[in-house]
């Protein structure tokens, strides 16, 4: 009995997968950093007469489609914009597979039309 108490207090102590959780907090917070600075930027872009308003999908949700649209123009560095988009929804991507991620399976839908207002891209969403 104690040889079998010993060999379940091995694997107790030596079993731990803390590593593992830190990893993935660690992976997490790259992707959540990544779509902050996504989104900061599409904040700093602006609607004038010479730029035109656009939207996007970004995230990777589980079961597939994006988490959500989000609107810029082009008077940001669109080239590295959508680059950034494009590296977010591929660690997202691989990230979900990698721990099993679940999600609902509600698809994000992109704006009805995206107006200029005070000088800023709007998504508006109708029914």
């Amino acid at each position: 009995m104690k040889l079998l108490f010993s060999f379940l207090a091995f694997f107790v102590i030596y079993c731990d997968d803390s590593d593992a959780i830190t990893k993935q907090e660690i992976e997490k917070e790259k992707i959540d950093n990544l779509k902050s600075q996504i989104k900061t930027l599409a904040d700093t872009s602006v609607c004038t007469g010479d730029y035109r308003c656009y939207s996007v999908g970004i995230g990777a949700k589980p079961c597939g489609g994006f988490w959500e649209y989000i609107v810029y123009s082009n008077s940001i560095d669109v080239v590295d914009f959508l680059a950034k988009i494009e590296e977010l929804n591929k660690l997202e991507k691989a990230y979900n597979l990698k721990y099993s991620i679940q999600s609902d399976c509600f698809l994000a839908m992109p704006p009805s039309r995206i107006e200029c207002i005070d000088g800023k891209c709007t998504g508006v969403f109708e029914n």
